[in-house]
């Protein structure tokens, strides 16, 4: 794949759209194409990179989703940025930096393009019964426990390139020009740091659970390599999804796969 004038997100438009305390906070840079956008900012972490760097890409040729999987980022495709950020917070508060970040996606693509979508803990966007954008959080220990940095990535289909045939059933997009990728992401970029400036109040949490597309709905989760079945209750302010089992009692999921056994639909 080779990069072309078409690849590239114009990053002054960007820019152009956020306010000036977002301007002065954010270094943002746009290239056409790249392997993924998440394994540059790792690197650029590691070599002391401050938080506020975020690179788009017009095309990923090994774009990451959760659980070790491809995330399928085609020239033209979508929208495919990462975010460093360096948090005052503990490790375990990627999962809140996750859900912030699907909130921010959501009400974004609803505002851009007028759909309604929904969120599937814990990172994923939904537009009538198909996945639209992937939310990738990767963190790094400090010596003393806490988060020393974490790169939030985002992919957001923005239009149907005729997805591989195993996607085909499963994947969505917005549908929107690519004219207003720009558009679409400065308004996830202010939104998601209004968020995150307040994250440990954690009051984001409330429109999480309101776009939540699992409540309610029984659900195949694994633990300990072992398959169970449960009913979604909802979910806690620590991003954690509670489920109640056959046994009547609920349990709170961190991580792993979720397998959905009714068909998703937005709210």
């Amino acid at each position: 794949m080779q990069e072309t004038e078409k690849s590239v997100i114009p990053g002054h438009e960007v820019i152009s759209e956020l306010d000036d305390r977002l301007r002065s906070r954010l270094h943002i840079r746009t290239v056409g194409i790249t392997g993924s956008t998440n394994d540059d900012l790792k690197a650029a972490a590691a070599d002391g990179a401050p938080e506020g760097e975020v690179l788009i890409a017009g095309a990923q040729t090994a774009g990451k989703g959760r659980l070790g999987r491809s995330f399928w980022s085609p020239d033209s495709g979508g929208l495919y940025m990462s975010i460093l950020l360096r948090p005052s917070l503990p490790i375990g508060s990627a999962l809140c930096i996750t859900a912030a970040a699907a909130v921010a996606v959501s009400e974004a693509a609803d505002n851009i393009s007028g759909i309604r979508s929904g969120i599937k803990w814990v990172n994923d966007i939904y537009v009538d019964g198909r996945k639209i954008c992937g939310i990738l959080t990767e963190s790094a220990v400090a010596p003393d426990g806490s988060m020393n940095h974490a790169v939030l990535g985002i992919g957001v289909n923005t239009c149907d390139m005729g997805f591989p045939e195993e996607l085909r059933d499963k994947a969505g997009a917005i549908g929107i020009d690519r004219a207003l990728i720009p558009k679409l992401a400065a308004g996830i970029l202010t939104r998601f740091f209004a968020i995150y400036d307040s994250l440990p109040s954690r009051a984001f949490m409330e429109e999480y659970r309101h776009r939540s597309v699992l409540t309610g709905r029984v659900i195949e989760y694994e633990r300990g390599g072992v398959l169970y079945r449960g009913t979604v209750e909802g979910i806690d302010n620590d991003a954690r999804l509670l489920v109640r089992g056959s046994d009547n009692k609920v349990i709170q999921l961190i991580s792993g796969e979720v397998n959905i056994k009714t068909r998703i639909q937005a709210q």
